[in-house]
């Protein structure tokens, strides 16, 4: 029992060791490193080469031509000329018609492997991430394990002791007996082999990103989806495959192929030349600029012709054909993979069930025990046996649910947007503890990333729209800020159309959009109605919110209740006119602990009608910004917060994250999640768009 509890403190020092998270972010970020994808770049590199020679190959040429012997020219009937003679010539030469096409079709068909190459690079990319994604998923298999085995082992030891006391003892029959005690010594083999397993799947990890893992470093479960999307609903996912892609380039290089002009089989070039002369007895040399044009064909130039175009008809009938094929394919595998995972989400909620109804038994043989007058410990044990088989056997049924949504991720991974497929519903992973319940289902979109776009020109502007949400969704936005300047409020008409066909593209692309205004006028009772025409004028746009930014602190500080007040009363008016429910942008300084004699805001706000306010917390510090809004959101359970950060370069370097790369700002988003979304903050919101690193 002394050397029971000595290991169970040894493994509880060993797992508060076990203090930092390893991002599976983190680690995907690697997959551009992999050797395949280094082939592929120095692949595109050499086709960048060869393009730059076939372009040169279809223009203008030198040639030289030099030639000596010795001519016997009749120059009449009778008389001869015998001499040596040698001819130069040196001159330029540019082919024309079927000559010239053959050489632009020779550019086309780099062009097409360049094409071809960039499709087979984003799927070498997708399949990167699938194998991370997999041996991220297997090491946090084989970590969870040995969690699980920290209270397996000792529990074993206990239990296979009371089995032999009892048999000594006579409660237990032999053959009971032994086969509970081969049971609990099944796992504790199991139990021990999973350390090795750990560090095995730890290397090939390790190896496979090319990251140094340190041993204090542990996996965090995905969250899962629980009812993907039938697979009539991926039909845009899969179009946007990458074997779909190169398929689709094949088409369209057929499609101009298709048809052949008539010049198409007749070689020609022009070719200007100066030639030199020189012959033996002459005492002077000879020369001449000559300028000329050849011209070949085949013999029966009309059946070489139709010849071609068959081929070309054929050939792009071919392409279609092998397009459509390809699309059949992929929605065959897609099927496939779809119904392996509902299949691994069954598994996994049937464990989860099992697990719930083990503990259940569990306790009430534990209370049966205590209260019975005679002790028969085979049920119970048997019954704690089945619980921590069911554990692992959770753990691997959650494995391979991961395992089948990271093969459909290969469909969504490049557009965000798309990644509404995988359902409404995620489930987090919570440790197993000895008593703790399973996983917990958490509700739809409690998280999310926003950014402010106070210039929205490009959003709004029908050519550049399907760009500028592209663009947002590869940041991982899923909210908007939408703001409007004095030109575009001007004309409101055309306003009106801009904001309808937006707000109806970014709904179909997953996005929320809110109405995003402030304006420091309307904070007084004189500037109050602009903005209430304003909200009248916008009035019938299917808008997910209306977002004041409206800083108190703007018309100068310090700030006189009076004017905290005027603020209330804006914000009451605008939520009586609006349709849309109201946010707001607020310093986290009026949400601290309220000050006798002082306006409460927050005790306010939602008489006021604001539910949500982003708090602006404007520090590179994280855990400061990461305090800060915990503390508000524990104190003000009334109202729901985001937390709103700054990449303005014109604060200074100790309020904004200017300078961050993408990938940074990714990985703290992670951590922020981890400490922020427990107590409710919904997210965060980027100030602004312009200065979000590209």
């Amino acid at each position: 029992m002394i050397r029971s509890l000595l290991l169970c403190a040894l493994l509880s020092a060993v797992g508060v060791a076990r203090a930092e998270v390893l991002p599976l972010d983190r680690v995907l970020e690697r997959a551009e490193e992999g050797a395949a994808l280094q082939a592929n770049a120095a692949e595109l590199r050499a086709l960048d080469a060869l393009k730059e020679q076939r372009e040169a190959e279809a223009g203008w040429q030198w040639f030289g031509a030099g030639s000596t012997g010795r001519y016997r020219e009749l120059v009449t009937d009778d008389l001869r000329d015998d001499y040596y003679g040698r001819d130069l010539a040196l001159g330029l030469r540019h082919p024309l018609l079927g000559s010239l096409r053959r050489q632009v079709q020779a550019v086309s068909a780099v062009e097409l492997e360049q094409e071809r190459q960039k499709a087979r690079r984003l799927l070498r990319l997708a399949e990167q991430r699938l194998a991370l994604r997999s041996a991220y998923a297997d090491w946090w298999r084989a970590d969870q394990e040995a969690r699980w085995c920290e209270s397996l082992l000792p529990a074993a030891a206990v239990a296979r002791e009371r089995l032999a006391r009892r048999q000594r003892e006579g409660w237990l029959l032999p053959s009971q007996a032994r086969l509970l005690d081969g049971q609990w010594q099944g796992l504790q083999r199991r139990c021990a082999r999973s350390a090795l397993l750990e560090e095995d799947t730890r290397a090939s990890l390790a190896g496979l990103a090319g990251l140094e893992i340190a041993p204090g470093q542990w996996a965090r479960a995905e969250p899962l989806s629980m009812q993907v999307m039938p697979v009539a609903n991926w039909r845009q996912a899969i179009e946007g495959h990458p074997r779909l892609q190169e398929r689709q380039d094949e088409v369209r290089h057929a499609e101009g192929n298709r048809q052949s002009p008539w010049y198409a089989s007749v070689d020609s070039s022009f070719s200007l030349a100066q030639s030199y002369e020189d012959r033996s007895g002459a005492s002077k040399r000879g020369d001449g600029l000559v300028a000329s044009l050849s011209l070949s064909a085949p013999f029966d130039l009309l059946a070489y012709g139709q010849a071609r175009g068959r081929e070309g008809e054929a050939r792009h009938q071919a392409a279609v054909a092998q397009l459509e094929a390809e699309r059949q394919q992929l929605l065959q595998s897609l099927g496939q993979t779809l119904q392996s995972q509902r299949q691994a989400v069954a598994d996994l909620e049937r464990e989860r069930e099992q697990l719930a109804v083990s503990e259940q038994a569990l306790r009430e043989q534990r209370l049966r025990a205590e209260r019975a007058v005679s002790e028969n410990p085979g049920e119970e044990l048997a019954v704690e046996l089945e619980r921590y088989n069911t554990g692992l056997r959770l753990i691997a049924a959650w494995h391979g649910a991961w395992l089948r949504e990271a093969a459909l991720r290969l469909f969504v991974d490049d557009d965000q947007a798309l990644s509404s497929l995988l359902g409404p519903q995620r489930v987090d992973w919570q440790a197993l503890e000895a008593g703790e319940a399973a996983p917990k289902a958490r509700s739809p979109a409690s998280w999310s990333q926003g950014v402010y776009l106070w210039n929205s020109h490009a959003l709004l502007q029908p050519d550049s729209r399907r760009a500028e949400l592209g663009e947002l969704r590869r940041a991982g936005m899923k909210r908007l800020y939408l703001g409007l300047d004095a030109r575009q409020v001007a004309d409101v008409p055309a306003l009106r159309k801009q904001l309808q066909d937006t707000l109806d593209e970014a709904h179909a692309q997953g996005l929320e959009v809110a109405l995003l205004l402030g304006d420091p006028a309307w904070l007084e009772p004189s500037g109050r109605q602009g903005l209430l025409d304003l909200i009248g004028r916008l009035q019938g746009l299917r808008f997910d919110a209306l977002h004041l930014d409206l800083e108190v602190e703007q018309a100068g500080w310090p700030v006189p209740d009076s004017r905290l007040q005027a603020w209330l009363d804006t914000l009451g008016a605008a939520a009586g006119r609006s349709p849309w429910p109201l946010e707001l942008s607020s310093h986290h300084r009026w949400f601290a602990e309220p000050v006798a004699g002082r306006t409460c805001v927050p005790c306010a706000l939602p008489q006021r009608g604001v539910r949500q306010v982003n708090l602006m917390i404007y520090t590179r510090d994280p855990a400061r910004s990461a305090e800060l809004a915990a503390s508000i959101a524990r104190r003000w359970p009334a109202l729901r917060f985001r937390l709103a950060q700054s990449v303005e370069p014109q604060l200074s370097a100790e309020e904004s994250w200017a300078g961050a790369s993408r990938a940074q700002l990714r990985e703290q988003m992670e951590r922020w999640r981890t400490r922020l979304q427990a107590v409710g903050v919904a997210g965060v919101d980027w100030q602004d768009w312009t200065h979000f690193p590209r």
